[in-house]
């Protein structure tokens, strides 16, 4: 190839590149003003999903509900809501998903729905309840140090809940104490704070000060079972507050996906990062359906991984999940002795039909007496010869592939 030949293919190369950038900042702007367009809009007691689906049409727009996103509303895909939209479609957007705690990401051709920060304080599927009471964390203001600090809270919140365990209200005590510089007063019932703050600014910094700053760093809603019981908020150490994470009620569904992907986002849900060990390459690549309900999440991976023959362990100082297999690797076949060319001819005909990477059949374990199952896609190859021998039989039998005996040629009568 000469030289100047080379630098036209260069020259073209670079082009493509750039029309290619141009098209994509093209989308993402064009995103970027569908957003600044104002949206006028009113639907009444439909699903989120009807919601994102009706706006999205209105203005243009893919709106996609991601499925960390629908484990955080308190009735998954199905939560009903009342919208009226009138103004620019990002800042009506906002507040709309601000009443859930939820956020949306513009990518080049839509917008995905993801849950805020803030939920990870609520284990597990979240409460209407428990949404209202996590906003008025974040945002009733406290100006006033009313008596104590069980009853500051009380008063900034506007009803009675608990802080636990009884030391963290005394670390609340003497943050707001040394907010308003009054660490020398002893018995001072009530005191104005220099600037007002929320009940989450409190909690955030309970880690920071006091004697037990190296203990309690996380915070989370106890869940409310009961019509009269009384809220809870609890006061723990990251190793407590991973350990409640793992220990969370879950639901969890998923169909034809990679076994690494679930586990992966699973993982996610507790905030711990996975470190896999494969003995073998292609461990973890095969299609898994999941479908669980009301189960503990760490019980929901540890029945993942047993059942795709790995061990799974929780390291929660590290803040890590160990995930290792299989734990029976498979010892390579010995070598075959060479076949007849004739029948050589007849195997590969036989294997033309079906590559060893199509899937061929599906695996149903019953699990916890049948409350839910697990499944996996088998491949060809996952097939031993015997049941490859009968799956190619079956397939005779329904193709009408057998053998069919020859016919009697009938003597004419005279």
């Amino acid at each position: 190839m000469s030289a100047k030949s080379f630098r036209k293919m260069v020259v073209l190369a670079v082009v493509v590149i750039v029309v290619s950038a141009g098209y994509v900042r093209a989308e993402k702007l064009g995103l970027q003003e569908k957003l600044s367009k104002d949206v006028k809009i009113q639907l009444k007691d439909v699903t989120i999903v009807e919601a994102l689906e009706g706006i999205g049409k209105k203005a243009g727009v893919k709106l996609v509900l991601s499925d960390e996103a629908a484990w955080k509303l308190p009735q998954g895909a199905a939560t009903r809501l009342s919208v009226a939209l009138d103004g620019p479609l990002a800042e009506s957007m906002t507040e709309m998903l601000n009443a859930f705690f939820m956020r949306y990401a513009a990518g080049d051709e839509e917008m995905t729905i993801y849950p805020r920060p803030e939920l990870k304080h609520i284990l597990g599927r979240p409460t209407t309840t428990q949404l209202k009471l996590l906003r008025a964390i974040y945002t009733n203001a406290i100006g006033v140090y009313s008596k104590s600090p069980q009853n500051t809270i009380n008063e900034a919140l506007g009803e009675y809940v608990t802080v636990v365990p009884y030391y963290a209200l005394d670390e609340i005590d003497t943050l707001l104490h040394h907010i308003a510089g009054k660490e020398e007063v002893e018995d001072l019932n009530s005191f104005e704070l220099p600037g007002p703050m929320t009940v989450a600014n409190m909690l955030e910094h309970i880690g920071r000060v006091g004697r037990r700053a190296a203990f309690m760093a996380e915070w989370y809603l106890l869940g409310v079972d009961f019509p009269e019981q009384v809220p809870e908020i609890r006061v723990v150490s990251s190793g407590e507050f991973r350990e409640a994470k793992l220990d969370q009620i879950v639901d969890i569904s998923f169909k034809d996906e990679k076994e690494e992907v679930v586990l992966q986002r699973l993982a996610k849900w507790v905030g711990m990062e996975v470190v896999i060990e494969k003995r073998e390459p292609s461990w973890l690549e095969e299609l898994i359906s999941v479908d669980m309900q009301n189960i503990k999440l760490r019980h929901a991976m540890r029945n993942i991984v047993s059942t795709i023959d790995g061990d799974i362990s929780f390291d929660i100082s590290d803040n890590e999940i160990g995930i290792a297999g299989p734990i029976h690797v498979k010892k390579p076949a010995p070598p075959k002795a060479a076949t007849p060319r004739a029948t050589r001819t007849t195997a590969a005909k036989r294997t033309t039909r079906t590559s060893s990477d199509d899937y061929v059949g599906k695996i149903s374990i019953p699990m916890d007496g049948g409350k839910y199952y697990i499944e996996f896609m088998l491949r060809e190859k996952d097939l031993t010869e015997e049941l490859k021998q009968l799956r190619e039989e079956k397939m005779k039998e329904i193709l009408g592939e057998k053998e069919s005996k020859p016919k009697v040629k009938k003597k004419s009568s005279d």
